[in-house]
């Protein structure tokens, strides 16, 4: 499964660097943001628009999404 770490990156570059990384990739893929509540709204917000789904890797690692593209 590919994977995207989003640490280091401003909220400001995110949006641009999610979007390269979803227009190329297969799905299901991971994208790791961290705790950080609005970095997950950025990708949620993204993924919503690409008509996909996210959810929380497992209840101890809230900062990785799994991104599919349909509902689990």
């Amino acid at each position: 499964m590919k994977k995207l770490d989003l640490h280091g990156i401003r909220h400001t570059e995110a949006d641009e660097r999610v979007r390269s990384f979803l227009n190329f990739v297969d799905l299901p893929c991971e994208i790791i943001t961290g705790n950080s509540p609005n970095m997950k709204d950025i990708v949620r917000k993204i993924v919503k628009e690409y008509e996909w789904f996210c959810y929380e890797r497992d209840s101890y690692n809230y900062g990785t999404l799994i991104i599919m593209e349909n509902s689990v």
